[in-house]
């Protein structure tokens, strides 16, 4: 797993090398930017997931 308050090329290369040696990488976000899609990792926006609960309060 993957933890990031914005994007990072170093994040990308870690979940890309779990992923080749079989693991199933998550990679978490938590802050400002977006995420680049990577085959075969699960990315997770937290920020996206808030935005959508306050909005649908509103």
């Amino acid at each position: 797993m993957e933890l990031d308050s914005a994007p990072s090329p170093a994040s990308s290369q870690k979940v890309t090398f779990a992923r080749g040696g079989g693991a199933y990488p998550l990679w978490v976000r938590f802050g400002e930017g977006t995420i680049e899609k990577v085959d075969g990792v699960m990315v997770l926006d937290v920020g996206d997931a808030v935005r959508g609960v306050r909005e649908a309060g509103s």
